[in-house]
């Protein structure tokens, strides 16, 4: 039997030209989902001993003299659709409104957004008319609003049961939230705060296409964004982070400043699936390290038949 030809030095040098061509392309046309992957490895594991600096509890800063010349200013942002707000969000709206007379109240609808991006910040209207779900639309315009203007930023179903003067004793507050991370449905930041300066330049960096809604969500503009450039922040001691008993979202204590009604209404299916997969993560691991071993036993297995170095033994006749 003639034996196969043998690839010339030029056909080897060629071939292995290509595969290294192939491969610098690959990494380059990669090289942006590869970066954000990283980044979200690095925060999940930075969380697992996060070192914050926490913000003041309610009663701490009522005796704080310091918030009477705080940069970040009496005034609590809103957004919503329309001037309309839905009735099962008013009540609590209007609780936060009565807890703070002193302050300027301004409700912000999607037409005012627009208008306010286009104004303060045409650099980034490309991107901010490309997003494809309307809430990354409404997660960013809080942050432009904060860094252009200062105050607080509320989601409609908070509902405020103590006075807010507590966020007001750091350039950047906002609260820590489950799994991991800090929350964006409640902030405050004093007018060009550095750490949102940060964040809303990355904005552009982290709008690409993951496939699942929840995900590019979460992690384009939600909670998550702005976890992940919290955790890479440099100076991360001048944001201040409310701990889970002031929040009230997870555990209702009477240090809660706030009550939660749970809108989340842009949550679908897929949010419910990445939730049954977090509530199942344990026996999923499992699951997923006893099918790795497996397929992993059966290549090796597979490779020492074709190779020859195992051979079943035969019985004697």
């Amino acid at each position: 039997m003639l034996a196969p030809p043998r690839c010339s030095g030029l056909q080897q040098q060629r071939r292995r030209v290509l595969v290294a061509t192939a491969s610098i392309a690959a990494v380059l046309l990669l090289w942006p989902w590869l970066s954000l992957v990283t980044s979200a490895a690095y925060t999940y594991l930075w969380w697992l001993r996060p070192e914050v600096h926490w913000a003041p509890t309610p009663a701490e800063a009522a005796s704080n003299s310091t918030l009477d010349s705080s940069a970040v200013p009496k005034v609590i942002h809103q957004t919503w659709k329309t001037t309309q707000v839905p009735a099962k969000w008013a009540e609590a709206r209007q609780s936060c409104i009565d807890l703070h007379p002193d302050y300027e109240h301004r409700l912000w609808t999607d037409e005012d957004g627009l208008n306010f991006i286009s104004e303060h910040y045409p650099w980034f209207l490309p991107t901010y008319r490309s997003y494809p779900y309307a809430i990354q639309r409404v997660d960013v315009l809080r942050y432009f609003l904060l860094h252009h203007q200062g105050g607080l930023y509320l989601d409609l179903d908070v509902g405020c049961k103590k006075r807010l003067d507590f966020m007001r004793a750091a350039n950047f507050t906002a609260p820590m939230t489950n799994p991991v991370g800090i929350s964006n449905d409640i902030m405050a930041a004093a007018p060009g705060d550095a750490y949102l300066g940060y964040a809303v330049r990355r904005l552009r960096h982290w709008n690409r296409w993951m496939g699942i809604k929840y995900i590019q969500v979460m992690f384009s503009t939600g909670p998550m964004f702005l976890t992940v450039q919290y955790s890479l922040f440099p100076k991360r001691n001048d944001v201040a982070i409310i701990n889970k008993r002031v929040y009230g979202k997870y555990e209702v204590t009477e240090d809660a400043a706030f009550y939660h009604l749970h809108g989340s209404s842009w949550h679908a299916d897929d949010a419910a699936f990445i939730f049954w997969l977090d509530r199942h993560k344990l026996a999923l691991v499992v699951v997923g390290c006893v099918a790795a071993a497996s397929l992993a036993g059966a290549a090796v297995v597979r490779w020492a038949l074709q190779t020859g170095r195992y051979r079943p033994l035969k019985s004697e006749e």
